[in-house]
């Protein structure tokens, strides 16, 4: 077993190649680090690379809202619905679920809403960033999002959340369906209104974000090892050994940016287990027949559909099952039939399904934090729907961690602790 050497106090390991490893092994580099980064895949080839490309504003409710829970059983018995739980999975979803619907008492239920939006409102800065710095500002819009709705009941329902986005700062703005028209008019006339966010943004590509700041890190001294992670050591001088097959890695600082598996490298450390596994579908449609400005999401169908540089992306079912059971591609291709009755003149030609797995935790917030028994190692997971949202605030909290910085935000509330003493 080979040791590399170099325990410099500037060389830090980031296992995860995603967009929130990619983001914080950035974020770290232009502060001056040595990076090395681990993932045994290439990178942005999971749950990242799929994502809706949608820097919603508007998400800043925990998981388990009221207006959900109240159309649940509806839900869960539709096969076409946007969630599905399979039966082999309850015994992970039953204790989740039970962590989920605490969260809805009116304290824990402000505090999530706080902690989320205060990523949330600081997020497309932060991206804004990083994409100047690596040449990607072109992936990169901001001409609001569109939220739109055919049912009066659902509308309403939806408007009740209009105090809570006013107070943490969200500017919103109610439209009539003419008004939603105006702003795109490929949408149906049956769409009676809708929620029309203005600083909400988007990205055109999110994969190729994600290879803009990967080539980023290797023009400037990083190095990429594809291999797997075992987890990590500290040896007989107390410096930290990341532990990889045949080979050992000295660093001062570890990150464990991998997704749905960091959860499993934390119950070495004494974390319990809070994470669940939320497959998420898309469709790509390279010729859509329809074009739109903005991500517009469909109110009743809890789906989005985003303009991207190569096509339409459809996006934002879930499907809490076992992360490697496999994939039901028509949840993706059925997207394209409901997008039709927002959409009519959207094309009957077949798009490209996709499927990916989100790490997600019962109360909405990431993972964000360090391991109190082995100093050294950070962790940043658990983003669920908002991981391109927040990935470069969420690189910006970890750098200030490492650093022993005060963070741009109280991070308080995303130590994965918060998980130890409630239900198991």
């Amino acid at each position: 077993m080979s040791v590399t050497s170099g325990s410099d106090s500037r060389r830090i390991v980031v296992v995860g190649a995603g967009i929130v490893g990619l983001s914080i092994a950035l974020r770290l580099q232009l502060e001056g680090y040595q990076i090395t980064l681990i993932d045994q895949n290439d990178p942005m080839t999971g749950c990242s690379a799929g994502n809706a490309g949608y820097f919603s504003e508007a998400n800043i409710f925990p998981p388990a809202t009221p207006d959900l829970l109240r159309q649940l059983p509806k839900l869960l018995f539709s096969k076409d619905g946007p969630l599905v739980i399979k039966p082999a999975y309850l015994n992970r979803m039953i204790p989740w679920s039970m962590r989920a619907v605490n969260v809805l008492k009116p304290a824990p239920y402000a505090k999530v809403m706080s902690a989320l939006s205060s990523l949330i409102i600081r997020s497309q800065d932060s991206i804004n960033q990083l994409a100047g710095a690596t040449g990607a500002a072109h992936l990169i819009t901001r001409n609001g999002g569109l939220h739109v709705y055919r049912s009066e009941a659902a509308f309403k329902a939806k408007l009740q959340a209009l105090p809570y986005w006013e107070k943490h700062g969200i500017s919103v703005k109610i439209l009539n369906g003419a008004d939603a028209r105006a702003l795109e008019p490929a949408l149906a006339d049956n769409v009676i209104g809708g929620l029309y966010f203005p600083e909400s943004g988007r990205c055109s590509d999110p994969k190729e974000l994600g290879l803009h700041y990967f080539r980023y890190l290797l023009q400037n001294g990083a190095q990429f090892l594809q291999s797997a992670f075992l987890g990590v050591e500290t040896d007989l001088n107390s410096i930290l050994q990341v532990v990889l097959p045949g080979q050992r890695l000295s660093a001062a600082k570890v990150v464990m940016a991998t997704g749905h598996s960091t959860d499993r490298l934390l119950q070495r450390h004494g974390f319990k287990s809070a994470l669940v596994a939320e497959r998420g579908y898309h469709l790509m449609m390279s010729e859509p027949g329809v074009s739109l400005s903005r991500p517009v999401v469909f109110g009743e169908a809890y789906f989005a559909a985003t303009p991207m540089d190569k096509g339409l992306r459809f996006a934002g079912t879930a499907e809490f099952c076992r992360p490697d059971a496999p994939p039901n591609m028509q949840r993706s291709h059925m997207l394209q039939q409901l997008a039709k009755q927002y959409i009519p003149g959207l094309t009957a030609a077949p798009g490209q399904p996709w499927m990916g797995v989100r790490p997600s935790l019962p109360d909405g917030l990431p993972a964000i934090g360090k391991v109190a028994s082995q100093p050294g190692l950070f962790y940043a997971f658990g983003h669920a729907h908002n991981g391109l949202t927040t990935s470069a605030i969420t690189a910006q909290c970890v750098s200030s961690l490492i650093d022993g910085r005060e963070p741009p935000i109280d991070i308080k509330p995303f130590d994965y602790n918060r998980f130890s003493h409630s239900a198991n």
